[in-house]
């Protein structure tokens, strides 16, 4: 039955930039995905989808990106999500043109001395763990580079279009929506994904709640411009902090001619309408250190740092994902780096299963695995906000950045409780368990470097198994013998200079195996050779692929639309591993 009625508008959100011109109405009468919301995680979403051959409609109520300050640190596991559609690099590129940044520090005012600096967590030398480097942008600049990247690979972006209503029906969803020239059209979609920000009107509309801690602090965020570049004079600051009485968090654009003064106040206390144009200029003079002269107010808001769960991530086939589905404070930097993560997870869901190869129940996972990082990624955000805003700290762990943003494992079917693996842990802790990361290792006799992370591509699942793993390769191809779902690698017995066997990092030894999801998450692992090691593997398969797996009777024509097969060497891999055959 339809789901009636009509979608509040969101808040209007602040100032954009020009914008390359909209898509032209009307789209698809029928789509695969439509994607409400074209920020970070909403593009990303796009770019996900249409790099795997999935052609999705995006629609976004503003014409541009915002020129607001946001996020601008983005951890390694989102830079190898972006690697695997090609766009890392570009992203990179962005950052390399600009000033250094990695470091920040408490100070009398931003141009008076420093009282103490620390290299910020992200800045840490990731290269034993990923191929990736955190990347220093702003999301700005972020969004130019995945919009254009999902243009390129054919998604259907459509910027000044609003989501006016929403219908839900069994097997579709049917949006109607108003253009940039005002006119209206309907689009029925197999999926919708709601990314759609903070005040989410889908997840009103679907009537989906939210639990958590609603409010750590008060912030006042002023804005201003200002040539920043003499005052931070090369230093390599991406933020600061001044002491009392103030506590002011400073932040600025990559361009260092930005920013905002965030101060906190007690409603109490103390109206938001007392900050008037004086009070504020009085402010951002003494974090800055410079004379009003020096500087131009921008604005001013007030906000509630928090964070929060919505009580559920899906209703039928919407999804709620980025700031729909969970927000947590700026401390830490995991609230964009935890959507793209949504996007990545979900998006490779839905390829599986629009491509064919997976059951609809695979679905279902994306609210078990997702919603429990949400929970670990609010909790840690919570207690550093609560640290830094001089609230008493619960009596939890402080867990790492890295563990947070890297080395958090998914829930698995079947998990022993007795077992008592944590939810998140050091990255280099982990080493080949089932809900976990693909482990990365430097791939030998490659053209340009690349990664056991690398083995997985284009939205294909992968066996891996250790130098003496061959059965394991047998019942591969025995399992997808049109090579359509399932490739296949061989690990070598070692990569120098590393001291460790590779088949030892991943947990296998020599003879086991690997199954590793198209997220590079590991859906299955056996340390053993086995009597039937194809029964074993379909079973694993069969799991991961919501319970459904192609099993092939017969000489006639497979009951999908098989793609040509994909050979695993060193043209389409760049990595000279021992045959898989």
């Amino acid at each position: 039955m339809p789901v009636p009625g009509p979608i509040a508008p969101a808040a209007r959100a602040d100032s954009k930039t020009a914008s390359s011109a909209a898509a032209p109405t009307p789209p698809p009468a029928r789509v695969p995905v439509l994607i409400v919301g074209g920020s970070i995680v909403g593009a990303s979403a796009a770019l996900f989808l249409a790099a795997r051959g999935i052609t999705p409609v995006l629609v976004e109520k503003h014409s541009a990106v915002s020129t607001r300050l946001r996020a601008k640190l983005f951890y390694p596991r989102t830079m190898e999500a972006y690697r695997s559609v090609g766009a890392d690099q570009d992203v990179y590129a962005v950052q390399h043109r600009l000033p250094p940044a990695e470091h920040a520090a408490v100070v009398a005012s931003l141009n008076g001395p420093e009282l103490r600096r620390w290299r910020l967590p992200a800045a840490t030398d990731f290269s034993r763990l990923s191929p990736c480097p955190s990347a220093f942008v702003k999301q700005a600049d972020l969004e130019e580079v995945v919009r254009a990247h999902a243009l390129a690979a054919g998604a259907d972006l459509r910027l000044g279009h609003r989501l006016l209503e929403l219908r839900r029906h069994d097997d579709h969803t049917v949006a109607r929506i108003r253009g940039a020239d005002g006119a209206t059209y309907t689009v029925a979609a197999d999926y919708l994904l709601a990314a759609d920000g903070n005040g989410s009107a889908v997840r009103e509309h679907l009537g989906i709640g939210r639990s958590g801690t609603e409010v750590v602090a008060h912030v006042m965020e002023i804005g201003f411009e200002a040539d920043l570049r003499q005052v931070l004079d090369g230093r390599r600051l991406a933020l600061a902090f001044t002491g009392p009485p103030e506590h002011a968090f400073l932040s600025w654009n990559t361009a260092q001619d930005r920013g905002t003064v965030s101060v906190t106040y007690d409603p109490d206390t103390t109206d938001p309408a007392a900050f008037d144009v004086q009070r504020c200029r009085g402010i951002v003079s003494r974090a800055l250190g410079l004379a009003p002269s020096h500087f131009t107010l921008t604005g001013h808001r007030p906000w509630q740092m928090g964070g929060w769960l919505a009580d559920s991530y899906r209703a039928g086939r919407v999804f709620l994902l980025g700031d729909a589905a969970h927000v947590t404070p700026p401390t830490g930097g995991f609230g964009a780096n935890t959507g793209i993560q949504d996007a990545w997870n979900l998006t490779t869901k839905l390829v599986s299963v629009l491509r064919g190869h997976a059951d609809p129940r695979l679905l279902d996972d994306y609210e078990t695995e997702r919603r429990a990082v949400g929970r670990i990624t609010v909790d840690q955000a919570l207690l550093r906000a609560r640290d830094r805003a001089r609230v008493p700290i619960e009596d939890r762990p402080l867990l790492s950045e890295a563990a947070v943003a890297i080395g958090y494992r998914y829930p698995v079917p079947g998990d022993d409780p007795a077992a008592a693996l944590p939810a998140a842990d050091e990255p280099e802790r982990w080493h080949g368990e089932p809900g976990t990361r693909l482990p990365h290792l430097p791939l030998p006799d490659t053209d340009r470097p690349r990664s056991t992370l690398d083995l997985v591509r284009a939205g294909r699942y992968l066996v891996l198994a250790g130098p003496e793993g061959h059965p394991w390769i047998r019942a591969a191809r025995e399992l997808d013998p049109h090579n359509a779902f399932l490739d296949t690698a061989l690990l070598p017995r070692r990569i120098a200079p590393a001291t460790e066997r590779p088949a030892d990092t991943c947990g296998i030894g020599d003879h086991g195996a690997l199954l590793v999801r198209p997220d590079h998450v590991i859906a299955w692992r056996t340390a053993h050779a086995a009597p039937d090691p194809l029964t074993l593997l379909a079973a694993a398969t069969r799991r991961a692929l919501g319970g459904f797996v192609h099993k092939r009777t017969g000489s006639g024509p497979a009951p999908w639309n098989w793609p040509e097969p994909v050979l695993m060497n060193k043209a389409t891999l760049g990595a000279d591993l021992p045959s898989a055959r």
